[in-house]
């Protein structure tokens, strides 16, 4: 009968090369240090190569044993993700996390899911990506991110996506706005993020609907890829341009001296949504990340639960000027 690995064999492994010493892998383990020694023999033998080597009572693993320890934790990683799958807990927090984010949401809804997230788990290595709707989707397909915070539904069917809450428009310009302004009232030209974003292709809907209402002639200019240099191009007087009522509401700096108004009909806006992977948004470690990233966003100014618009304009922390 063939003789194989046990999961015991590798987590007493393990066991050793993180405390460094027989004695103190077997006192971890609960078990006695020939029986460990035993163990880790048998090991190699069934590799047929030496995984450690000890000298004068000193443990060191060799080049091979440095192979096979990165695999049998990635082994364990995954047994042991596999065994909480049933209750989801664990199976994000309490480890590494990497999860994406659109550029356009990240700057001001980043800082406040990541405080968040930092007090649901005690580890602190989470990390996340800026990129666009198609490469964060590919990122959380193949596992490469845990999740991805995006506004639009994806497109893949082994993807789902949970609404985080509705933001509304605001129009930013130099001249003085009324509280509430529509795209036909406006006299500049209007200033778009690039081709690629999919912010660009909320305005450009908005923009569509507002000459299907008015039938404007309204012009529109190519800009860059970030908000902040949209803002900028604005207060040199280059045109007027658009954005989520969240960013503006959180970079009050940026747009200050600047006219900032409701874009009408309220109804306009975008929807952020938590995308992963199918059949994990019945985990509960999703579910506790999904209500974070919801807090987040009522934290900056996004509505949940409620289409974009719904709110009564006396609730809007905007002035003709900010």
């Amino acid at each position: 009968m063939m003789r194989l690995l046990r999961i015991r064999d590798l987590e007493y492994f393990i066991a050793i090369a993180e405390n460094g010493s027989f004695s103190r892998a077997a006192q971890a383990c609960g078990i006695s240090q020939p029986t460990l020694s035993a163990q880790v023999r048998r090991m190699e033998d069934l590799l047929g190569v030496t995984l450690l080597e000890r000298r004068h009572g000193h443990t060191s693993i060799t080049t091979e044993g440095a192979e096979v320890l990165a695999a049998a934790r990635e082994i364990m990683d995954a047994f042991h993700r596999v065994q909480r799958t049933t209750k989801g807990d664990g199976v994000l927090l309490g480890r590494p996390m990497r999860f994406g984010i659109l550029p356009t949401v990240a700057p001001y809804l980043a800082p406040h899911f990541l405080t968040t997230v930092a007090e649901l788990s005690e580890n602190s290595d989470i990390t996340f990506v800026e990129d666009r709707t198609d490469q964060l989707e590919a990122g959380v397909a193949s596992d490469h991110l845990d999740f991805a915070i995006t506004a639009t539904l994806p497109r893949a069917n082994a993807l789902t996506a949970l609404p985080l809450g509705d933001e509304r428009l605001v129009v930013v310009s130099r001249h003085p706005l009324p509280e509430t302004v529509s795209l036909d009232g406006l006299n500049g030209p209007l200033l778009l993020m690039q081709e690629g974003h999919c912010f660009r292709e909320v305005v450009s809907e908005a923009i569509r609907r507002a000459q299907l209402r008015f039938e404007p002639a309204m012009s529109t200019r190519i800009g860059p890829s970030s908000f902040a240099t949209l803002v900028s191009l604005v207060r040199a007087g280059v045109g007027d341009t658009i954005l989520p009522e969240p960013y503006a509401r959180q970079s009050a700096e940026a747009v200050a001296g600047l006219s900032v108004a409701l874009m009408e009909p309220l109804s306009e806006g975008r929807q952020l949504h938590f995308v992963v992977r199918a059949g994990r948004e019945r985990y509960r470690d999703v579910t506790r990340l999904v209500e974070a990233a919801r807090d987040a966003h009522r934290l900056v100014g996004g509505d949940i639960g409620e289409p974009a618009g719904s709110s009564a304009l006396a609730n809007s922390p905007f002035a003709p000027t900010l």
